[in-house]
């Protein structure tokens, strides 16, 4: 398993801190999370999605969404879900044919179904 690295780590940090600021909606379609999503290597925005994904594994995706990250966060939320702690940590293979955007989007779906799920259990 490749170490998570500073650099993903921040392009988590970047996904929450939109979400927080602007919400889903703008988020998604944020040119400062699409450039710095587009600037970083596939292993980082793997490492970037096995952390939302993990973090969002048994909670529900917001419903409105549909498309191809809508798609992807539906397929590594429920690979979260089904992951065997014993094996080890959860990793996402990085992926050099998917469009860095829509992997950007998918983190802000991970990221918001967390968010939602806390913000709900708060109350």
């Amino acid at each position: 398993m490749a170490e998570r690295t500073a650099r993903s780590l921040t392009l988590v940090r970047h996904v929450r801190w939109k979400l927080h600021i602007v919400g889903h909606h703008d988020a998604a379609s944020s040119p400062f999370l699409t450039s710095s999503w587009r600037a970083s290597s596939a292993q980082d925005r793997a490492d970037a999605l096995a952390c939302l994904a993990r973090d969002a594994r048994n909670r529900a995706l917001p419903r409105a969404a549909s498309g191809p990250a809508f798609t992807l966060a539906t397929r590594l939320r429920r690979a979260a879900r089904d992951h065997d702690e014993a094996a080890g940590p959860f990793t996402v293979e990085p992926d050099e044919t998917t469009d860095p955007v829509v992997q950007m989007r998918a983190a802000v779906l991970l990221a918001h179904a967390a968010l939602r799920s806390d913000c709900w259990a708060n109350t």
